[in-house]
């Protein structure tokens, strides 16, 4: 909504403007954006910049790294998906056809829990149920980018009030060591006794997601070093190798059993969480059922 000579007029957004600026944000490139959608770059580009024009500054940084969204373009992508997805939804409706869903997930949050959460999915919805898995540079599966309808996230992470979380289960928090490691044949370890060593600790954007799989946010100051990893399978890759030791969860040895590892729960009621999570705002017939049978559990 903008102002002009004293009266209100709605800036006009048009769908092949979201898709383009959607396009682009995914990819991190103008050029594979037109190649996606079948039209010049010159095109593209032009629809970006009407749509930074509607909101009065950048929604893309461009630099030698690539293309990626700003902080608005970040909260503006979610909703510009959130656009393309209910158009590309009523068009399957128009040509007779039963739109899906594809639910995002991560790492152990593919258990049991997961496998319910699909049950339910399923029943929902009368297209096809895609899964999309997702490593730890995107903590939302897919929901900020648009390429997932529904998610299984471990919280916490970076939402604003772009997504509605809710609460599926928790879990007891562990450290992941290797099989010689003298906490290996410990039932449980105080974060106390965990000075000094090197740490797997994931890489992604997300530093509230982040922050909560550092071994600060159970007390540890003393690290000796870090060892970044990109997904779950590295992390066991490297501690499993003696790279270091890393906090995950306990359900993490059922789910993805690895020879060479030993988990190690930590002392006290230390958690983390499984949630499912959507847009906010979506209000797609599906969506609407999917939230409406979820247990009724609290929000995160």
């Amino acid at each position: 909504m903008a102002i002009a000579d004293g009266y209100l007029y709605r800036v006009d957004i048009t769908l092949p403007a979201v898709r383009a600026f959607v396009a682009v944000a995914r990819s991190g490139s103008f050029r594979e954006a037109a190649l996606f959608l079948g039209v010049s770059q010159p095109t593209v580009s032009a629809a970006v910049r009407r749509l930074e024009a509607a909101a009065g500054r950048p929604l893309l940084v461009r630099d030698r790294e690539g293309v990626r969204p700003t902080e608005l373009g970040g909260r503006v992508l979610a909703r510009a998906a959130s656009l393309v997805g209910a158009a590309d939804e009523l068009a399957a409706e128009l040509a007779g056809e039963a739109p899906g869903l594809t639910v995002g997930f991560m790492g152990e949050a593919a258990g049991p829990l997961t496998a319910g959460l699909l049950g339910l999915v399923r029943r929902a919805c009368d297209g096809e149920v895609r899964l999309r898995r997702f490593d730890f540079a995107d903590p939302s599966c897919g929901l900020l980018t648009g390429a997932s309808d529904l998610a299984v996230v471990w919280p916490p992470l970076t939402t604003g009030d772009i997504l509605e979380v809710r609460l599926l289960g928790t879990d007891r928090r562990a450290v992941a060591v290797p099989v010689g490691d003298p906490l290996a044949g410990l039932a449980e370890v105080d974060p106390a006794e965990l000075d000094g060593r090197v740490w797997v600790v994931p890489r992604s954007p997300d530093p509230v997601w982040r922050a909560f799989r550092h071994p600060g946010s159970i007390g540890v100051d003393d690290v000796a070093g870090e060892v970044g990893s990109d997904a779950l399978e590295e992390t066991l890759e490297l501690v499993a190798a003696g790279r270091g030791i890393a906090l995950l969860s306990e359900g993490t040895d059922e789910h993805y059993a690895r020879s060479g590892v030993v988990f190690v729960r930590l002392t006290g009621d230390r958690r983390c969480t499984t949630a499912v999570a959507w847009r906010r705002g979506d209000s797609r017939p599906a969506l609407t059922r999917i939230v409406a049978g979820l247990p009724h559990l609290p929000r995160y």
